[in-house]
C-alpha cells in the first residue's frame, strides 16, 4: 500500500529569495483603444457599446512574430495601467507598426468606412507608445485575512510563460527512449502549454497516427496556503491524420509552426507554436481561418514564405504535420472527429518521470509542494460486498439480493405508495428485450417478460410497475430545421422544437398523477447530420409537457457497448431521475448526527450555442434526507417556495426555464425581455441561497458546493475571500455559520474545472520502484492541527481494466511497442475544504461550554465517502452534488411563450 501521494505542483522556494525579472513593457495606448473600438463597432450591425476589441488575436500575433516577446498582460485591453507586452528587449517600431496594421486591416469593416479605417491605422503609426523598464517580483503575493496568498494579476500570465520557456530550453530524456523530446510553447487563455514537436508517429494496422506530449502550466492558489502554486499537468495531444468534418458550425484548433519573419536579436531558440482555428466560412463557402486566427494575417507580414490556406491544412493533414517549406501545422484531434489510434492519458509511472524532469527544470526558483499523507479515517461507506460469482456463488447471490432490496426500498420511498408508469419507446426489438430484462433483473421481478405483448406489469412487496411498449416511429426522426427566407437558424430551431413537442403530446396522453418515466431508444448524434436536427431535446421537452421524465438509450452501432450493459445503465439513470437513489451508510465517528441531511447547490448555465440555441441560468438546490420514509431526494422550487420531490423538480425545470436572453446569434438583434445584468443574476442567486439555507436550518445539515461552478455567482467563494466558519454574501460582512443553522457544516469541493485548478498526482514508491495510484482521503504532510484542506481520491472504475503502471506511451518505448494505444486513466484529485464546522471557536462564540468540537477530518471523510455507491462507479463529486448537476439535463431554455408569435 502506498503511504503518500505526490501532486505535480510547485511553490516558490523561500531559500531562493525574491524572484526579480526586468522587462521592457508597453501599455495599450488609450488613444488607440478609443479610435479602434469605434471603428471596430462599425462592422457590427447592432453597434453595441460593449463590443470589445479582438486583442487575443493581436496578442497572439505579437507572440508569433515579434522577437523577444515573453508574455502579454491580462486585462491590458480594458485597463490602461496594466502592462500590455513584456519583452526582453523593446520590439522595434518597424515590427510593431506592421503587426498593428495587419491586425487592424483584418477588421470586418464595410466598404463605406474604409477611409475611417485607414485614418485609424495612420493614427496608430503616429502614436506608438513608449517602452518602459519594469522590474517584476514574480514571487509576491497579497495575503488574505485567513492567510491565503493571492498573486498579482500579471503573475497568472507571466509565470507560466516564463517557466514554459525555461523548460522548453532543455530536452526531456526518458529512460529507454532513443531520442530526446523537445517542446514548443503554446499560449493559453489560462497559463501556458508545452507541446513536444515535431509530433511522434505510431503505426498500427498499417496506418500512421501522430501524437505529442503536452504539459499545461498554470498559476493557482490553495485556501489558507500563504503562497501561490504552479500546477504542471501532463498528457497526450493527438493530431488529425485524415479529413476533418467541420459541419454543424464546428471549428478545430490548429497549431502552426513557422519561423519569425524578422531576426531575433535575443538569439533564443524558436520555441512557439501559434494557436489558430479553422472552420466553415459562409462568406467564402469553404474552410477558412476562423475566430481572429493569426494564420490569416501572417501572409501580410511575411512576403517571403508561402503560408497554407486553412482548407489545405484540413485536406492534407499528414503532409502539413511533417512540414512543407519550413512551415508545419497540426490539427488537434477531438473525440467528435472519430477514433484515433493513440489513446488519451499517461500512466502513473511515466507521469512521475516527467514530473522529475519538471522538478529539475524549475530549480532553484521553485520547490515541490508538500506530499499528501493518508488521513486515518474510513475510506468507504458501508457498501454491499460483491464477491465473484465463480469463486463464491453463495456470497454473490446474497450481494445481488441485498442490492435488489435496496433498490426496491428506494423506489418505494420515491413513489410514496403510487404505481410507476413507464413508456418504453423502442426502435429495435433487441433493445426492447434487453430493457425489459434489465429492469426485471435490477428489481428482482420475474424475468419471463420479453414476449411480444405491448404491456407488462409487476407487483411485488408494495411495489407496482406498469410498462407500456411501443415503437418510437416518427418521433425519433430528425427535426425539420429547414430555413425559409428571412428565418434565422435559432428561429428555425424554435419551430422544429415546437412541432416535435406537439407531436409527442399528440402521441402520449397527459398524465395527471405523479411523474411517469419514458425510456426512449434514439439515434446518437452522428445520425443527425443536419445542424440542430437532433430530436432528443425536443422529445425531452415534449415528454415533460405530458408529465413524463425521459431516459434515452442510443440505437446499437458497432461502436456502442453491449446492449444489456447499456440497458442496465439506462434503468439506473431512470431510477435516479425518479429520486430512487440509495445513499450508503457512512462509516464515520459519532459526531455526525444520525439525522444528518445533505444540501447541494449547483448553478446550471446554458449558452446561446447550446442545444436549444437559447441562453439560460438556474440554481438547483437539492436536499437529501436519507432516513425519510418518502421522497428522500427533493429540490427547492423558488416559485412555489417549497421542497418538491426530485422528479417533480426536473419536470418543472423543463417546463419553466425560459431564455434569459432572447437573442438572434446571426443578426445579433435582441428582443424583449433583455437578460438581467451579471450583477442582477448574482444578487438573485445569492437571494435564493439565503432562502434555501433558511429553509434547511431546522435539521443538522451538510452544505456541499463546488467552487468552480458557483463562485462566479457567489463571489465570496473565491479563495482570497474565504473565511473559516462564516458565510458571506455580496458586500456584507461574513456572518457566523451558526446564523444559518445551529447544526450547519459546509464543505467546499474543487476539481480542475477545465482550468487545472487542482493538480495531477501519482503515488511514489519506495526504492525507486514504479509509481502507482492510491485511493483515500489525504492531507498535506505539513498540515497543522485543525487543518481544513483535504484531498479525496477514489479507485479507478472496474471498466478501466488492469494496465501496468509502468507502461510508457512516449517514444514509442521499445519495451511498450503498443503503449500509445492504451488509455491512461487517473482518478481525479478532488479538493475538500471544510469551510464551516462546529470548531472550538464557534462553540465558544455561541456560549456552548460543554460541547465537543468537530474534527474537520471527520466531515471531510463523510464528503469523501459520498463519492461511493453500490450501483455506480466512483463518482466525480459527492452524490448530492452529482444529482444536482445532472438536473441540468432538464434546463433547456426556450423562447418565452409571449414572443413566439
Amino acid at each position: 500500500m502506498y503511504t503518500l501521494i505526490r501532486p505535480t505542483a510547485y511553490e516558490p522556494d523561500p531559500a531562493a529569495g525574491p524572484w526579480l525579472e526586468q522587462y521592457h513593457v508597453i501599455r495599450f495606448d488609450e488613444r488607440w483603444r478609443t479610435g479602434l473600438e469605434e471603428v471596430y463597432r462599425l462592422g457590427w450591425k447592432s453597434r453595441q457599446s460593449h463590443v470589445g476589441l479582438p486583442l487575443r488575436q493581436l496578442n497572439g500575433l505579437f507572440r508569433a512574430v515579434a522577437p523577444g516577446v515573453t508574455a502579454t498582460g491580462r486585462g491590458a485591453g480594458s485597463d490602461p495601467t496594466v502592462p500590455w507586452i513584456y519583452a526582453r528587449e523593446p520590439v522595434p517600431a518597424d515590427v510593431v507598426q506592421p503587426v498593428i496594421s495587419s491586425w487592424v486591416t483584418g477588421f470586418p469593416i464595410p466598404d463605406e468606412h474604409q477611409q475611417r479605417l485607414a485614418d485609424i491605422v495612420e493614427t496608430t503609426h503616429e502614436s506608438t507608445p513608449e517602452w518602459d523598464v519594469a522590474q517584476v517580483d514574480l514571487t509576491t503575493v497579497q495575503p488574505s485575512p485567513e492567510g491565503t496568498g493571492e498573486p498579482s494579476r500579471q503573475l497568472y500570465a507571466l509565470v507560466p510563460e516564463i517557466l514554459a520557456a525555461r523548460l522548453a530550453a532543455r530536452p526531456l530524456r526518458l529512460p529507454g527512449v532513443g531520442r530526446d523530446l523537445w517542446f514548443r510553447v503554446v499560449a493559453r487563455e489560462q497559463g501556458a502549454e508545452l507541446v513536444s514537436w515535431p509530433p511522434q508517429e505510431f503505426v498500427t494496422n498499417r496506418r500512421t497516427w501522430f501524437y505529442s506530449a503536452v504539459l499545461t502550466i498554470t498559476v493557482q492558489t490553495v485556501p489558507f496556503v500563504p503562497t501561490y502554486r504552479v500546477h504542471v499537468s501532463s498528457g497526450i495531444r493527438r493530431w488529425m491524420t485524415s479529413g476533418t468534418d467541420l459541419s454543424h458550425n464546428q471549428t478545430a484548433r490548429v497549431l502552426l509552426d513557422a519561423p519569425l519573419p524578422w531576426s531575433d536579436p535575443t538569439e533564443e531558440r524558436t520555441s512557439r507554436l501559434i494557436v489558430n482555428r479553422v472552420g466553415w466560412s459562409r462568406d467564402r463557402q469553404r474552410i477558412d481561418w476562423r475566430d481572429h486566427s493569426v494564420a490569416g494575417l501572417l501572409p501580410d507580414l511575411d512576403i517571403v514564405r508561402t503560408y497554407p490556406r486553412a482548407d489545405e491544412v484540413v485536406a492534407h493533414a499528414p503532409t502539413w504535420i511533417k512540414g512543407r517549406g519550413g512551415i508545419s501545422a497540426g490539427i488537434v484531434h477531438q473525440n467528435r472527429y472519430g477514433a484515433h489510434g493513440v489513446e488519451t492519458g499517461l500512466l502513473s509511472g511515466e507521469r512521475s518521470l516527467i514530473d522529475g524532469w519538471v522538478e529539475e527544470g524549475l530549480r532553484p526558483l521553485f520547490r515541490r509542494a508538500p506530499d499528501m499523507h493518508r488521513v486515518r479515517e474510513a475510506n468507504k461507506p458501508a457498501l454491499i460486498s460483491k464477491p465473484a460469482a465463480k469463486t463464491n456463488p453463495a456470497g454473490h447471490a446474497e450481494a445481488v439480493r441485498k442490492a435488489i432490496a435496496a433498490r426496491r426500498e428506494a423506489l418505494k420511498s420515491s413513489l410514496a405508495g403510487e404505481p410507476l408508469d413507464v413508456d418504453l419507446l423502442w426502435q429495435f426489438p433487441e433493445t426492447r428485450h434487453a430493457l425489459l430484462s434489465a429492469l426485471a433483473e435490477l428489481l428482482g421481478f420475474p424475468t419471463d417478460v420479453a414476449g411480444t405483448e405491448p404491456d407488462q406489469e409487476w407487483r411485488c412487496e408494495g411495489l407496482r410497475v406498469r410498462v407500456r411498449t411501443a415503437e418510437l416511429g416518427a418521433l425519433g426522426a430528425p427535426l425539420d430545421v429547414s430555413r425559409r427566407a428571412g428565418v434565422t437558424r435559432s428561429a428555425a430551431l424554435d419551430e422544429g422544437l415546437r412541432a416535435r413537442r406537439v407531436a409527442v403530446a399528440a402521441r402520449l396522453r397527459q398524465r395527471s398523477g405523479p411523474p411517469g418515466l419514458a425510456v426512449v431508444e434514439i439515434g446518437g448524434e452522428q445520425r443527425f447530420t443536419a445542424q440542430d436536427s437532433d430530436p432528443k431535446f425536443a422529445v425531452r421537452l415534449g415528454l415533460a409537457d405530458t408529465g413524463r421524465l425521459s431516459q434515452f438509450i442510443t440505437v446499437p452501432t458497432d461502436a456502442t457497448a453491449d446492449v444489456s450493459m447499456r440497458a442496465r445503465a439506462a434503468w439506473l439513470d431512470g431510477l435516479r431521475q425518479l429520486g430512487a437513489t440509495t445513499v450508503p451508510t457512512p462509516r464515520v465517528s459519532d459526531e455526525v448526527p444520525q439525522d444528518i441531511q445533505y444540501l447541494a447547490l449547483w448553478v446550471v448555465r446554458r449558452r446561446a450555442n447550446g442545444p436549444t440555441r437559447r441562453a439560460g441560468q438556474k440554481l438547483v438546490a437539492l436536499l437529501i434526507r436519507p432516513h425519510d420514509d418518502h421522497h428522500r431526494v427533493c429540490g427547492w422550487d423558488d416559485v412555489s417556495r417549497e421542497w418538491v420531490p426530485y422528479p417533480v423538480l426536473l419536470l418543472r425545470l423543463a417546463q419553466r426555464v425560459e431564455s434569459v436572453e432572447v437573442r438572434d446569434t446571426e443578426s445579433d438583434e435582441r428582443a424583449k425581455p433583455q437578460a438581467p445584468s451579471p450583477d442582477e443574476q448574482r444578487e438573485d442567486i445569492e437571494r435564493q441561497i439565503r432562502s434555501v439555507l433558511y429553509q434547511a436550518r431546522h435539521q443538522p445539515t451538510l452544505l456541499l458546493t463546488n467552487a468552480g461552478n458557483l463562485r462566479s455567482a457567489w463571489q465570496w467563494l473565491r479563495n482570497p475571500s474565504l473565511t473559516l466558519d462564516r458565510v458571506g454574501f455580496a458586500a456584507d460582512e461574513p456572518q457566523r455559520l451558526v446564523a444559518y443553522g445551529p447544526d450547519l457544516r459546509f464543505v467546499l469541493t474543487r476539481d480542475g474545472a477545465g482550468r487545472e485548478e487542482t493538480p495531477q498526482w501519482y503515488a511514489p514508491a519506495a526504492d525507486d520502484a514504479v509509481a502507482g495510484l492510491a485511493s483515500g482521503l489525504w492531507a498535506a504532510e505539513d498540515a497543522a492541527d485543525g487543518n481544513r484542506v483535504f484531498v479525496s481520491i477514489t479507485d479507478k472504475p472496474a471498466s478501466a481494466g488492469k494496465v501496468h503502471k509502468g507502461l510508457m506511451k512516449l517514444g514509442p518505448h521499445p519495451s511498450w511497442p503498443k503503449g500509445p494505444s492504451v488509455v491512461g486513466r487517473n482518478p481525479q484529485y478532488l479538493e475538500l475544504v471544510v469551510l464551516g464546522c462546529l470548531s472550538e471557536k464557534v462553540l465558544a462564540d455561541a456560549g456552548v461550554v460543554d460541547g465537543k468540537p468537530d474534527s474537520p477530518a471527520t466531515w471531510a471523510a463523510l464528503t469523501h465517502q459520498l463519492r461511493f455507491h453500490d450501483d455506480y462507479p466512483p463518482l466525480a463529486r459527492p452524490l448530492p452534488l452529482h444529482l444536482a448537476k445532472l438536473a441540468e439535463e432538464y434546463v433547456l431554455p426556450v423562447m418565452p411563450e409571449a414572443l413566439k408569435d
